[in-house]
């Protein structure tokens, strides 16, 4: 290991958990051992630790005690991890219409919270996170980084968020907070003010987390769209080049848009030990197209702001293995609880956030879960996360289409460079296209394919275009669906 990742992860972040209320490292320890625990261990763990925020939930949060008691549902009869499918769950519009007060907890230290936001591809959603929380984030991030790709705290690492995020979690997130002054900190630990100690060793290094994780913020596309100029890409791939990250972060599309230039150039990819893409979905194709580019691994990782680090990658990237320590995820197709393997909803209750519960919070994404041992070592269950369920179609068959089946199947025509599917009205789609530069779309011949892979009995018309825009949150919506409700 390098100088500087030794003296972080031997030295810095180990003195912070021993010396402050700065539990990072701590955490992050405890957070390792549960990786390998057996799934009937973490089922136990997961059993304890929801049983004890629903009673929380209740005896301090207003919204969850009025919830509660309108069916008639006390905590102690949640005596089962199934039981808690008595709770309806908590929707977007729960969360926006009760925020703040009304849906987080009385009596604890307000001024130890942090404010976060989704970049929210529809909408954002708010979030507050309590002190420890936000410690357990943090060390979950290092966990994510470490299980997907062996990344550690002070090697190199370059991200190119999406739009939104350099207002919210990239490059202007905001007060920076107080800077580490020894001074000050000597001063507290003499008055024996601990406590005030952890609080301004923690805002010291949250201020100077970039430089103390070595991490380099490049700008977003912006919201004009896909077809960027290539004079851009260039100056992207030579900062690349010149950094030489060992974690390359980006939103899947702006990766992918790099690897199909390199390809499409015959140019050598900058050095990059392993891609990580984030804040969208990452379908098959675009991780195949990736991977071949730039010569290196490309792991993914699952979670969002609001909640956190939730699952990761393995090197079998057979699905992301979910942080089951910290988060009950359920799989529901309809009304029940999908089989292993089956398509369904996400619904996510949050083990540790005592400032904000999230009981079974309806979070929009669709995929599988699978529990059988694949011989990586860790034992909990995976996640194959297969896109947002507004982004899913459903044709007239009533079988279910995912926003990655859709983007890999127009992705695989040499002719499309990007795409965008609107369903109008029942069996009717808009279908823009952006052609590849000196290539023609054949709007009749796509169309036709289409049918043929999704429903003949679809009207679709097609259309070329320059460009697909982004939405407000600077993210990307390829398909645009009105059947999901059936999921």
């Amino acid at each position: 290991m390098q100088v500087y990742p030794l003296i972080m992860n031997k030295l810095v972040m180990p003195a912070a958990s021993r010396f402050t209320d700065l539990k990072i490292w701590d955490e992050y320890k405890v957070m390792l051992k549960s990786e390998r625990l057996s799934l009937e261990q973490l089922r136990q763990m997961q059993l304890t630790k929801l049983q004890t925020i629903v009673r929380h939930a209740y005896e301090n949060v207003p919204f969850y005690r009025q919830r509660f008691d309108s069916i008639g549902l006390h905590p102690e009869d949640i005596k089962s991890i199934e039981d808690i499918e008595r709770i309806p769950p908590t929707t977007k519009d729960d969360i926006m219409a009760n925020f703040p007060e009304g849906i987080t907890a009385g009596g604890m230290d307000r001024n130890r919270w942090k404010y976060v936001a989704s970049s929210g591809t529809t909408r954002k959603i708010m979030g507050i996170h309590d002190f420890r929380k936000s410690t357990l984030n943090w060390a979950a991030g290092i966990r994510a980084h470490r299980l997907a790709g062996n990344h550690r705290m002070g090697m190199k690492w370059m991200e190119i968020p999406p739009h939104m995020c350099t207002t919210i979690c990239g490059i202007n997130d905001g007060p920076k907070g107080e800077k580490l002054s020894t001074k000050k900190l000597v001063s507290l630990v003499k008055e024996g003010d601990f406590g005030g100690a952890g609080r301004h060793v923690y805002e010291g290094l949250y201020s100077m987390r970039h430089d103390l994780y070595k991490r380099v913020t490049l700008p977003s596309f912006g919201p004009e769209g896909t077809n960027i100029p290539e004079s851009d890409i260039v100056s992207y791939l030579d900062s690349i080049r010149s950094y030489q990250p060992h974690l390359l972060e980006g939103l899947p599309l702006y990766l992918y848009t790099f690897a199909k230039y390199i390809l499409d150039k015959g140019i050598s990819a900058p050095r990059v030990g392993v891609i990580k893409p984030f804040g969208g979905s990452l379908t098959p194709y675009m991780k195949q197209i990736i991977a071949t580019a730039f010569g290196c691994e490309v792991y993914d990782t699952y979670g969002c702001s609001e909640l956190g680090f939730m699952a990761a990658d393995c090197p079998k990237h057979e699905g992301v293995h979910l942080f089951m320590d910290l988060y009950h995820v359920e799989v529901r197709h309809g009304d029940r609880a999908a089989a292993p393997g089956e398509l369904g909803k996400f619904y996510v209750t949050d083990l540790e956030n005592r400032a904000m519960p999230w009981i079974r919070y309806e979070i929009g994404d669709v995929g599988r879960y699978f529990e059988d041992d694949h011989g990586c070592g860790r034992r909990g269950i995976r996640l194959e996360v297969e896109g947002r369920v507004q982004d899913t179609l459903v044709n007239s068959q009533g079988r279910f289409f995912t926003s990655d089946e859709v983007f890999d199947f127009f992705h695989r025509r040499e002719e499309i460079d990007n795409f965008q599917l609107t369903e109008k009205s029942a069996g009717r789609y808009e279908l823009l296209c952006v052609p590849v530069e000196g290539k023609e779309v054949d709007r009749e011949g796509i169309a036709r394919d289409f049918r043929e892979f999704f429903d003949t009995e679809a009207n679709v018309k097609a259309y070329a275009v320059k460009t697909i825009k982004a939405e407000d949150g600077g993210k990307f919506r390829f398909i645009k669906a009105k059947g999901h409700d059936r999921l």
